[in-house]
């Protein structure tokens, strides 16, 4: 069995201090099967009471008015693993920010996701280029079962492996690496990117991912202010560079999504795009930015990319409405 990790897997430490313990609050914590029956057969009805059915019908943790996990310490820490071990954490608990995909019986892929803060600092804040490690003394207790959609796991890795070359080659703006990124996935590009209606298309996929009702005049001036401010992101180039390569290891493009390797490609673009409108508008709110409030962003998007279906829907949906030609018009520059 073999194992393919991202270099900073090994470098990870949780640290709810750091980030006042934010995959502690706000989300529905499940406990897996396995972990349940644990807690059954070893703890009380007290610690059993911390417990509920969600309207999906899974057993989950329940959570304080504020939106804390019951188990939530004063001192940001779990009272579950300071008491017991990680050992009787849940499967989700235990695992995460870590990403496992099976991609094979026989190979595996382990990232982060970059809706953790601590994640996000070591995965983005870092000037050499990720590495991917292959290792057979490694485990997961979650693992997202990939195999129904990669035929061929040998050529799936090589696919993956060229996208991320062409995503770290900076000898290109990543502009020129997401239009070579397209051309890679069979993809026609051309050279007659619209920058106007670039903008009025991220204005009307942000205003669906967030269901927001905006006026004309709101249009408008958010069109006006994307267009006036958009070239400060070139400042960023290597945390895109780092955004870009582990979200397209972490979500296994260019089979993210059931849909064909060019269409993949097209999501996979839109949602750096939008990633990047987000930023622009957080810059004129606050007239600066700091690297400490990109990570808070990044956190943010990936947060609704990852917890709200209609965030991820409304990219899908633009994407596969796109023909080669309109989708390199609006989203395709050099």
């Amino acid at each position: 069995m073999k194992f393919i990790l991202a270099d900073y897997v090994k470098n990870f430490q949780c640290d709810g201090k750091i980030c006042n313990s934010r995959c502690c609050q706000d989300w529905q914590v499940q406990v897996d099967a396995e972990t349940w029956q644990k807690y059954k057969n070893d703890f009380d009805a007290d610690f059993l009471a911390n417990f509920e059915t969600s309207a999906e019908n899974l057993t989950v943790i329940k959570t304080d008015t504020q939106g804390k996990c019951a188990f939530l310490g004063a001192d940001f820490l779990c009272k579950i693993q300071k008491a017991h071990g990680e050992i009787f954490l849940s499967a989700i608990c235990s695992s995460y920010p870590r990403v496992t995909y099976k991609i094979s019986d026989k190979i595996f892929q382990q990232s982060m996701t970059l809706t953790c803060p601590v994640a996000a600092k070591l995965i983005l804040l870092r000037n050499d280029k990720i590495k991917f490690i292959p290792t057979e003394n490694y485990s997961a207790r979650m693992i997202v079962d990939f195999t129904d959609r990669i035929d061929n796991a040998e050529n799936f890795l090589q696919l993956q492996s060229s996208a991320i070359e062409i995503l770290q080659d900076r000898n290109f703006s990543i502009n020129k690496r997401l239009k070579k990124l397209c051309k890679y996935f069979g993809a026609e590009t051309f050279d007659n990117f619209d920058a106007e209606n670039h903008a009025k298309t991220l204005i009307e996929i942000f205003a669906e991912m967030y269901n927001a009702k905006l006026t004309e005049q709101n249009k408008k001036f958010l069109r006006e202010s994307y267009l006036k401010n958009r070239s400060w992101t070139s400042e960023s180039e290597i945390i895109f560079e780092n955004y870009l390569v582990n979200e397209f290891f972490m979500r296994c493009y260019p089979h993210a999504f059931l849909a064909d390797d060019k269409v993949n490609c097209r999501i996979f673009v839109t949602a750096f795009k939008v990633l990047q409108f987000a930023l622009i508008l957080n810059i004129i709110a606050r007239q600066s930015f700091t690297a400490e409030d990109l990570i808070n962003l990044i956190c943010a998007v990936s947060d609704m990319l990852d917890h709200s279906k209609g965030g991820m829907d409304a990219i899908k949906n633009f994407a596969l409405r796109c023909d080669d030609k309109n989708f390199s018009d609006l989203m395709l520059e050099d």
